[in-house]
């Protein structure tokens, strides 16, 4: 009887043990789950790494979003610098959509906005060959909104002196008592004049292109902006709301329980690792896992006993059926 109420206790301190390591182990997958999803990552998408490496990142920075044709395909999951002399930093780029990128295909780092934001435009290649998860491609920075201009202004500065000597002589033409030599001064300020306009035509003929770049992305930029001022006004009205939150919680309580927290799930990771209690004994304790598995093989002999002798354990009397037993007494 003793025995039997020792195996009663055995069994349910087992099944005591594998509820704990089975809430264990379901919170340490909630615990994964939860920081992969506060990172910004699912974890059952697909997942194929590409890496680039630059001599210039030109601002790029982590969470940076990828995307080809305008549509986000990824973003840039780690950036590492992988040698000083000369400079080269990798950039590790996560794409999470199910897409076939060329081997020649080509990673470009370029202003997302006026703000200083950047993105990673994927220049789809023409190769028929496919890149592989891991393969390193080509990349390189995108042109400025603004690039081009110092050169503009190098040259602009020639024009804006001989238009500065061309006002000097207009006036010293019109200074009184100076009317012999005004007329010449006036033809020299016209033939002045119309050298300076040829000049100027000259320039912008040559820059035609880097003027019509830079109008149209100030045209985009202008366009960008108002559409996305609906956007901003909702972002700094956010803002307000969540520094009036903060204001009136009290930061300091909350910060004091998340440290006591942390510091009771240290102590409670220090007790497993040290064998205390049921799930330290099922983490660091092999006797344990020999039991349950002693256990289930002596439960499934025993079932196969049953099936095999089914009338050692259950006595079935049908009815009008006499007991053999009863009969040889």
């Amino acid at each position: 009887m003793s025995t039997e109420k020792d195996n009663k206790q055995y069994s349910a301190k087992n099944v005591k043990s594998m509820k704990v390591a089975i809430f264990c182990i379901v919170a340490i997958l909630i615990f994964y789950l939860g920081c992969n999803f506060l990172k910004g990552l699912n974890v059952f998408s697909h997942k194929t790494y590409y890496y680039a490496v630059f001599d210039d990142i030109g601002g790029l920075h982590e969470s940076t979003t990828v995307a080809v044709n305008g549509y986000p395909i990824g973003k840039v999951s780690k950036i590492s610098l992988i040698s000083t002399n000369p400079t080269k930093i990798c950039a590790e780029i996560l794409v999470t959509e199910d897409i076939d990128i060329p081997k020649d295909s080509r990673f470009e780092v370029a202003q997302k906005d006026v703000l200083g934001g950047m993105i990673v435009n994927v220049i789809i290649g023409q190769s028929k060959t496919m890149a592989h998860n891991k393969d390193t491609l080509a990349c390189g920075l995108a042109g400025g909104m603004f690039d081009g201009i110092g050169e503009l202004k190098d040259q602009l500065a020639s024009v804006i002196a001989s238009v500065d000597t061309i006002g000097m002589s207009v006036k010293s033409a019109f200074l009184p008592n100076d009317s012999d030599n005004g007329a010449i001064m006036l033809k020299n300020t016209l033939i002045n004049l119309e050298a300076s306009t040829r000049h100027l035509n000259q320039i912008l003929a040559a820059n035609e292109g880097k003027v019509g770049n830079v109008v149209s992305k100030l045209d985009q930029l202008s366009t960008t902006l108002s559409n996305a001022t609906p956007q901003i006004n909702s972002i700094i009205s956010n803002l307000d709301h969540i520094s009036d939150s903060l204001a009136q919680s009290n930061i300091r309580a909350l910060l004091n329980d998340a440290q006591s927290t942390v510091a009771n799930l240290n102590a409670v990771t220090a007790k497993i690792e040290n064998g205390e209690g049921s799930a330290g004994l099922l983490m660091n304790n092999d006797s344990l896992y020999n039991s349950v598995n002693n256990t289930v093989n002596s439960l499934n002999a025993l079932l196969q006993d049953l099936k095999a002798h089914p009338s050692k354990y259950v006595n079935v009397t049908v009815f009008g059926k006499k007991d053999k037993n009863k009969d040889k007494e």
